[in-house]
């Protein structure tokens, strides 16, 4: 079974009567990687609604139902530890084994401190 944004960008690539490789080609996809996104093995690119949008004339509705879509499939996420420190490791790593254990209070608090380190940072 399709994840949710996967049957709306199926049917979208059927409504527009195009073959995945179509599909692809014209954003600059190839079919593989498309295919990895309409079954939810890769993860949806930030831009792909927009380019969807644009390229198919899409009016505001569908590309509601395109986001709202994504938004439902959101599961995962995948963080690069390459270049991180062994302690930004440890730490990344703790709150991925902890993460279903956290009650709003504390995520909360943490988002707090995330806002406050992004505003430091500016």
């Amino acid at each position: 079974m399709l994840p949710a944004f996967g049957r709306e960008l199926r049917k979208l690539r059927l409504d527009f009567g195009e073959v995945l490789k179509d599909m692809a080609n014209k954003l600059g996809f190839s079919s593989a990687y498309l295919s990895a996104i309409e079954v939810g093995k890769r993860n949806i690119p930030a831009d792909l609604i927009n380019r969807l949008a644009e390229l198919y004339k899409l009016d505001d509705k569908t590309v509601q139902h395109l986001e709202k879509a994504k938004e439902q499939q959101a599961k995962k996420v995948n963080l690069d530890l390459s270049s991180a420190t062994p302690r930004q490791r440890d730490v990344a790593l703790v709150f991925a084994r902890s993460f279903k254990e956290l009650d709003d209070d504390i995520a909360i608090k943490i988002r707090r401190m995330i806002d406050s380190l992004q505003r430091r940072d500016k």
